[in-house]
């Protein structure tokens, strides 16, 4: 029989990269031939290159139940996995792929990158490895390895991989990107800025590159960088060594605040709890206020995305009303308008969070958080409610937030 010119056509442009544009043309071959099987594998893998990850997951599925024996479609069902965050089923998927075809390189990159998110980094570059022993020059696998040796900060070995990685295969955009990225992580920014250009020349539409870019501009401010240091810190440790750090500077700060108040030194306590605050909720701010400044950056504005410019519209907003309110207690010296002030600044956290939520649960319920705080400051100022117990109860919603909002953030 001969092969469909839909078929070919579609394979030409899956080979170049351009997957959205091959979709079409795979589904006519699928509807010339119903039981091809090459063809639906190939659009499952168009599917979950565009994002269209439940399209993908449940096309393979049945690829599965067609072909039970096919390393290629456990290797494909081990990525959508691990794109789900079920790293579990991820690495059932990869391991059956490997029993399957022990000699295929990808298999074990893929493993390598199950083990990078599960933050097992030395086995994740054991399994690198085991792919480059069988294909040196593997794009995939120099890649995970980079990675792998970047959270060992093993800065040595970290720049022979991303030169071989780029000599071997200098127009790949997502190698640009990864070197980006591992460069930022220690600290290069100017280097990292090098290969985000170089990644988003050769594909203007990687989100990978373009997010990496923006973080590198946004690293060129101290303080930025400074939190971005930490972030990468913190984000190498295990979910239970992370909490072991947190709890154990909320313990410090506790001891720390009886201490000054046993020795009547109470007056350090205030910019004590300042700096508690600012290590405790800055991951929730430091975003929000870069994006608000970049919008006043004749080129930083145009790295953001539309969700990007609305959490820092919003956040310029909250505080353009924090200090007209503040200044306007000055002129008057009413109470009410410290309490809104207060408010304003106490509703950036759940504001600018579900402004910058990609999910329409999180993004509903922080918006109603934030408004409603704001709500009850208006109202009971206008209906005479004391003070007091406005910031009370606005007091309790923010710092209720301040333990809830991760919860809220996972809905």
């Amino acid at each position: 029989m001969m092969e469909s010119a839909n078929l070919q056509r579609g394979i030409q442009l899956f080979e170049i990269g351009r997957y959205k544009e091959a979709i079409p043309y795979f589904k006519s071959a699928i509807s010339e031939d119903t039981d091809d099987f090459y063809a639906k594998f190939l659009l499952a893998n168009c599917l979950f290159q565009t994002d269209a990850i439940d399209k993908a997951f449940h096309l393979t599925l049945e690829l599965r139940r067609v072909q039970p024996n096919n390393g290629d479609v456990y290797f494909l069902l081990s990525q959508l996995y691990l794109h789900k965050e079920d790293d579990k089923e991820a690495l059932m998927s990869i391991n059956k792929a490997i029993e399957l075809n022990p000699y295929d390189e990808n298999y074990f990159g893929q493993k390598s990158y199950i083990y990078l998110y599960q933050k097992k980094y030395t086995e994740a570059l054991d399994f690198a490895n085991e792919g480059l022993r069988i294909n040196a020059k593997s794009t995939f696998c120099l890649n995970a390895r980079t990675t792998a040796l970047t959270k060992l900060n093993r800065k040595d070995e970290v720049v022979d991989t991303i030169s071989d990685l780029l000599n071997d295969n200098p127009e790949n955009a997502y190698s640009h990107a990864n070197a980006g990225w591992s460069y930022l992580e220690n600290n290069k920014t100017q280097k990292a800025l090098t290969h985000f250009k170089e990644a988003l020349k050769l594909n203007p539409n990687l989100e990978y590159a373009r997010s990496g870019m923006l973080t590198a501009v946004k690293s060129k401010n101290k303080i930025y960088n400074l939190y971005l240091r930490y972030a990468f810190w913190m984000s190498n440790k295990s979910q239970a060594n992370q909490w072991v750090f947190i709890i154990g500077i909320y313990l410090v700060y506790r001891f720390s605040i009886k201490a000054l108040s046993a020795t009547g030194m109470t007056y350090l306590a205030i910019p004590l709890i300042i700096a508690y605050l600012l290590f405790a909720l800055g991951s929730w701010i430091m975003d929000p206020l870069s994006n608000m400044l970049l919008l006043f950056d004749k080129f930083g504005k145009f790295l953001l995305d539309e969700r990007e410019k609305l959490t820092g519209q919003v956040m310029f907003g909250l505080l353009l009303a924090s200090l007209i309110m503040f200044l306007c207690s000055l002129v008057i010296a009413a109470d009410g308008f410290v309490l809104m002030s207060l408010t304003f600044l106490a509703a950036i956290l759940p504001l600018t969070r579900g402004f910058s939520s990609e999910k329409q649960n999180p993004r509903l319920v922080n918006i109603a958080y934030g408004s409603l705080m704001i709500l009850i400051a208006l109202v009971g100022t206008l209906m005479g409610v004391p003070f007091g117990t406005i910031g009370l109860i606005v007091g309790i919603m923010f710092i209720a937030y301040t333990w809830l909002g991760n919860f809220i953030s996972g809905l």
